[in-house]
């Protein structure tokens, strides 16, 4: 069996490949394999036909055979572990290009290949060497300077990495835009959010800007607290990719936040995106072979973004050590490129813990179907570093979404969403859900910083007026929201009003611009930069009532309030994301602080501002109402979930469709 192709052949294979002439190529390379079955070099040559076209899944076979035959050719290895990288499979790629830098240090395509792959393996720091080897060789390789400076902002160094990425700018070819794409991610990451606007929004005037530069700026813009303006940019991206699921979940998280869009258009828009994402999948219906006793221990996946310093986890945290404590077997799936040390808490919590943010969703997807998950919860909806398109795979039995988002998911995938009666009534808004909606009798309940301050006193006691306050993240101030607060501070002429977690001059300069158009001047605001959580706590000792935002309400601030001694005054709606207030106050016995109308929203601040002194006696209440409060017992809560969990695993080993479940309350 020859295993040297002839020369002339094999000058006639590099001489397509490098014409582009990939379709001869292809033929030209199985007529050597052929002729000649034991040349790696044919096997190689009709990979590389498929890898130039990006159909890695056809180049893989040729690929390995051809590194059985030549496992010493460093080019081999490296196209290898190309495929299986493009493939999503950083972590099966790495071990060829290490071969393939072994075999021949100075090929400087797999040290920037092995560098892109230990980055998305999770190895930041393997990266960094893997891009200091190719720059050592290639002192002006654009790919590699942009390697490090991936590498480097994965570790936070973040004025390394943006060298890195103006450097390689200068390098890149015309038309390459991933520098400054990562240039304007990395202003992000560090909430620099105007120059990362700025940033993104010139490259978004390049011919070249792809789907990825208008999801990045419609960030940034949302982070500015321009809506409107973001919602369009997720917009622009999905006309360019309607398959992006990042940018859809953008686009409707945004929507969400538009007081223009109504609770149908809301639902419309999710269900389209569920639409979008089966087609675009394809999925068989899932044949699952778990153990249908309807009685058995049960084992119960979490998949979030969140499992840090965050909103969902200050929830969770109370949450899974009382679920371990019931007979649940728990399940982490971590989306997280980077953890942290509330991360390391919840791993105590939590016996499997995986991190899966380098994985793909068809390998996330596996993962859950070899850990014979029964129930899988997903904790992001469409928020960010979400992994729905795993939902939509079905590799778990029963699905269910709860809490992090405020709406829908539109997957007909996900069979149930966890709601708290108060904030959504029985029959109240089961139309606007894809998913059968739970009904947890008690609230969540929310883990509070042990450091917090006292609570102090009213300072309107000492101040004389009334002082207003947000604390909510600016993109949730909408036009409306303004007009209503300057309604509010008309109302009452001597108010003032705090509006926290302004860090960027853009954001402030549009929020006055907007007061001022409202009628309300800057001497009547105190904007204040977001605060480390202590200082924010402390913050609350200079408000006398949180004024909540709308259409989609606060969370985790109204909790925060609350354990603060401060109040929210919410104007309920139509939607999940406008009740949210309705059902914080109403947990601890404040229902007379939800505005029905906008009118009785007015009027209920008149009436405080007018009685200073029963708001001063309810701030010294607040706390000790909120430790005690029935509805806020995390064992109830958990009782209530493992039944709901029972619940549902007897429905599915019955072979019945999901249904709405209202849960009992265990103290009555």
């Amino acid at each position: 069996m020859n295993a040297r192709i002839p020369s002339q052949k094999l000058d006639k294979l590099y001489a397509l490949f490098s014409a582009n002439q990939l379709e001869a190529l292809e033929r030209a390379a199985r007529d050597c394999t052929r002729r000649h079955p034991a040349a790696a070099a044919g096997w190689q040559m009709l990979g590389a036909s498929f890898l130039a076209r990006q159909r890695e899944q056809d180049a893989l076979p040729h690929l390995q055979h051809a590194a059985r035959l030549a496992p010493d050719d460093a080019a081999i290895q490296d196209n290898l572990g190309l495929a299986l990288l493009r493939l999503g499979q950083p972590a099966a790629a790495e071990p060829h290009f290490e071969q393939a830098t072994r075999h021949d240090p100075r090929r400087v395509s797999a040290w920037v290949n092995w560098s892109q792959a230990a980055r998305q393996a999770g190895h930041p720091a393997r990266a960094e060497h893997c891009a200091r080897q190719a720059l050592a060789l290639a002192p002006h390789s654009p790919e590699a300077h942009l390697n490090l400076g991936n590498a480097l902002a994965d570790q936070h160094h973040w004025d390394d990495a943006e060298r890195q990425y103006q450097t390689a700018t200068l390098c890149a070819p015309p038309g390459w835009i991933e520098p400054a794409l990562n240039l304007g991610n990395l202003f992000d990451r560090q909430s620099r959010f105007a120059e990362a606007a700025a940033c993104l929004d010139t490259l978004s005037h390049k011919p070249a800007a792809d789907w990825r530069v208008f999801s990045a700026l419609g960030r940034a813009r949302s982070m500015l607290g321009d809506t409107a303006a973001a919602r369009d940019a997720y917009a622009r991206a999905l006309a360019l990719n309607p398959r992006a699921a990042a940018a859809y979940s953008g686009y409707l998280y945004h929507l969400m936040h538009d007081p223009g869009a109504s609770a149908e258009t809301i639902f419309a828009e999710h269900c389209r995106f569920g639409q979008a994402l089966d087609a675009s999948l394809r999925v068989p219906a899932p044949r699952h072979t778990h153990d249908r006793n309807p009685e058995r221990p049960l084992r119960i996946g979490f998949v979030s973004g969140d499992l840090r310093q965050h909103a969902v986890a200050h929830f969770m945290e109370p949450m899974f050590e009382a679920l371990g404590q019931r007979g649940l077997s728990l399940v982490a799936y971590s989306n997280l490129a980077r953890e942290d040390g509330t991360s390391a808490r919840l791993r105590g919590l939590i016996p499997t813990w995986h991190r899966v943010a380098a994985l793909s969703d068809t390998e996330l997807a596996a993962q859950i179907r070899a850990d014979r998950i029964d129930i899988l919860v997903d904790l992001s909806g469409h928020t960010a570093d979400n992994r729905l398109p795993v939902f939509a795979l079905r590799p778990a039995p029963v699905q269910v979404t709860w809490l992090g988002y405020s709406g829908t998911t539109g997957l007909r995938s996900i069979d149930y969403r966890f709601v708290y009666t108060l904030t959504a009534p029985p029959g109240r808004l089961d139309d606007q859900f894809t998913e059968k909606l739970v009904h947890l009798p008690y609230a969540m309940s929310f883990k509070t910083d042990p450091d917090a301050p006292d609570v102090g006193p009213l300072p309107a006691l000492a101040r004389g007026h009334l002082t207003f306050g947000s604390l909510n993240r600016p993109n949730k101030i909408s036009a409306d929201c303004i007009a209503l607060w300057a309604r509010v501070l008309k109302a009452v002429p001597d108010a003032r009003l705090l509006v926290g977690a302004v860090s960027e001059a853009a954001t402030a300069e549009r929020l006055l611009a907007q007061f001022a158009a409202a009628g309300i001047g800057p001497e009547r605001l105190d904007l204040r930069p977001r605060l480390p959580t202590r200082d924010y706590l402390a913050l609350h000792n200079e408000i006398d009532l949180l004024l909540d935002t709308f259409p989609y309400a606060g969370g985790t601030t109204s909790n925060h309030a609350l354990w603060m001694g401060v109040p929210t005054l919410t104007l309920v709606g139509r939607t999940l994301a406008q009740r949210l207030g309705a059902g914080i106050m109403g947990k601890v016995g404040l229902s007379d602080w939800v505005a029905e109308s906008e009118d009785a929203f007015v009027a209920i601040a008149e009436r405080a501002a007018a009685h200073p002194d029963e708001l001063a006696a309810l701030r010294q209440r607040l706390r000790e109402r909120l430790m005690h409060s029935p509805n806020l017992s995390t064992a109830r809560v958990a009782d209530s979930v493992a039944l709901a969990f029972r619940l549902m695993w007897r429905g599915w080993c019955a072979g019945r469709a999901p249904a709405p479940i209202i849960l009992p309350r265990f103290d009555e």
